[in-house]
């Protein structure tokens, strides 16, 4: 993608009909980076063709009246970020849906017909397909996380790492030595690693979500963090 100085403005040439744009973001390279994304977590190789192929149309023209997908891209992060969190989503909608079909009580043929959704005490049904799954489930994971950490480790953390303080100004209003405040840091994140991706693993076992996946998705959205605008 090295014909756009950045990738707001390749995404802007391409919502604009620059073929050769459309070419970078949804060319076989790309569908096949995509494929191997979603094997890796968990989909079949005719699940992650589906949902890729599907994925790619929808960047350029959405279905039933909505809007192109890339239309959503907000110039943070890399379009690449952006198209792993989208396949992802897709994958998460897809296996909860199989999982949901899979779960459906068989019905008497002979008593009054009803929805199949309504057999399931406590469903409301299926999510949008474009609610963005992956921000639930790994904000309550690094929510869960964090209450996991020694409150001291953590604060110290939260001094050095987010307000920039020095680790040796912090150990001097402790009356610790800098070692040792390095070493609490370590821990906590330590434990924030160990903790998120053991909650993750336990809300959706077969998600194969990679810290490194995780870090680049919370760069790309601070909604990860903050929940959804409500603007």
């Amino acid at each position: 993608m090295s014909d756009h100085p950045n990738d707001s403005e390749l995404v802007a040439a391409a919502l604009g009909g620059d073929a050769a744009a459309c070419a970078q973001i949804g060319g076989q390279e790309t569908l096949n980076w995509l494929h191997a994304v979603l094997v890796k977590r968990g989909a079949s190789h005719s699940e992650a063709s589906d949902i890729a192929a599907d994925l790619i149309a929808d960047c350029f023209g959405g279905k039933n009246g909505k809007p192109p997908l890339l239309e959503k891209y907000n110039g943070k992060g890399k379009v690449r970020a952006f198209l792993t969190r989208a396949a992802i989503n897709r994958l998460i909608d897809y296996k909860r849906h199989a999982k949901f079909q899979g779960q459906l009580p068989s019905r008497n043929l002979d008593s009054a017909p009803t929805d199949e959704f309504d057999m399931l005490a406590g469903e409301d049904g299926a999510s949008p397909p474009d609610e963005d799954q992956l921000v639930g489930l790994i904000r309550d994971a690094l929510v869960h996380a964090i209450s996991r950490c020694d409150p001291l480790h953590l604060l110290l953390m939260r001094l050095v790492v987010v307000h920039g303080v020095k680790q040796d100004a912090v150990g001097t209003l402790f009356g610790w030595s800098q070692s040792k405040v390095s070493r609490a840091i370590s821990s906590v994140m330590t434990t924030i690693k160990e903790e998120t991706m053991a909650e993750l693993k336990a809300a959706d076992p077969w998600l194969e979500l990679e810290w490194e996946d995780f870090l680049s998705l919370c760069r790309s959205s601070t909604g990860f963090l903050v929940g959804a605008s409500s603007s």
